[in-house]
């Protein structure tokens, strides 16, 4: 089993690295990522890219890799064990939603492997989708807190998954901020599911409904199709967004969906097949046009993704 779950582990999108890199700012405008290597300071950041894929493997790296388990429990408990999932909150999420439900292959949904799943797409490593939940989960926290604590401003938490692909975080994060009771100390709330491919439109929206049909019920999660470079702005802003594949740029389009009172991204930026990063994106402030000054960068870890698809006309 284990032998099988490396060579899958090897040829898999999604390395989750132990190396952390500072935070920096960035030119966020769509601007490829080849235009500001020119800079000092951009050379550094190249650099120390490079560093990610030259240096010895990490402990923690192989830990990442080795949280299989025979069931969905076993799983999430070899994550939390790792130090990969770190709060109660993300850890209750992850149990609620059964990875079966979501692999094309049952007998491989409980390895910490990327898998295919249709349409040239994959549904990542489960110690990726859970360090996404986790990066993104202290913004909910504190907007939950600005929600609760202003009764005269109720409003519903709300969640952009960008390249929903399987369905699989989306109904895990549609379990953080469930309609039907939320996990605190978080407020409920929406995700949106967006998807540029129709036949995983599909796929989400049957691999829900299979154990997790009560977050459709609840208007908790609604998937549709969308691009991904441009977002679902009728519906923001979010107080959190998730981006499942690589853009070669920061979108600055998806950057202005974000609440502009501490809205957080995780997006892996770089071209497909060379250097990627996966980031977190914050805004600090409110502004009617994209400045790259209100956003905060950091950049968390080396990756590999698939890239993230532009809709066809």
């Amino acid at each position: 089993m284990l032998n099988v779950a490396w060579k899958r582990a090897a040829k898999g999108f999604g390395f989750l690295l132990s190396f952390l890199t500072p935070t920096f700012s960035l030119n966020t405008s769509s601007i490829p990522p080849a235009t500001y290597r020119t800079t000092a300071h951009n050379r550094q950041h190249i650099h120390q890219q490079q560093r990610l894929f030259t240096t010895t493997p990490s402990y923690a790296m192989f830990r990442a890799w080795t949280c299989h388990g025979k069931t969905n429990r076993e799983l999430v408990e070899n994550l939390a064990t790792a130090g990969i999932i770190q709060s109660a909150q993300v850890k209750e999420a992850l149990l609620k939603v059964d990875r079966s439900n979501y692999s094309n292959d049952e007998r491989d949904a409980y390895i910490d492997a990327p898998q295919l799943i249709g349409s040239g797409q994959t549904i990542s490593a489960p110690h990726m989708h859970a360090h996404a939940m986790e990066e993104l989960f202290p913004a909910l926290v504190r907007a939950s807190k600005t929600i609760n604590d202003s009764p005269q401003h109720k409003r519903d938490l709300k969640i952009l998954d960008v390249g929903c692909g399987s369905g699989y975080l989306t109904a895990a994060f549609g379990r953080l901020v469930d309609r039907n009771g939320p996990i605190q100390p978080l407020a409920k709330g929406k995700v949106y599911g967006i998807e540029v491919i129709p036949e995983l439109v599909d796929l989400s929206r049957r691999n829900i409904m299979k154990e997790d049909n009560d977050l459709f019920e609840s208007g908790t999660v609604i998937v549709a199709q969308g691009d991904g470079w441009t977002g679902r702005p009728e519906d923001g802003p979010y107080d959190a967004i998730h981006v499942g594949a690589a853009a070669e740029s920061f979108p600055s389009s998806l950057m202005m969906q974000l609440n502009p009172q501490g809205g957080c991204m995780v997006i892996p930026v770089g071209p497909d097949g060379g250097i990627q990063n996966l980031y977190r994106v914050e805004r600090l402030r409110d502004g009617a046009v994209f400045k790259q000054e209100d956003f905060k960068i950091k950049a968390l870890l080396g990756v590999r993704y698939v890239p993230l698809v532009r809709l066809k006309p």
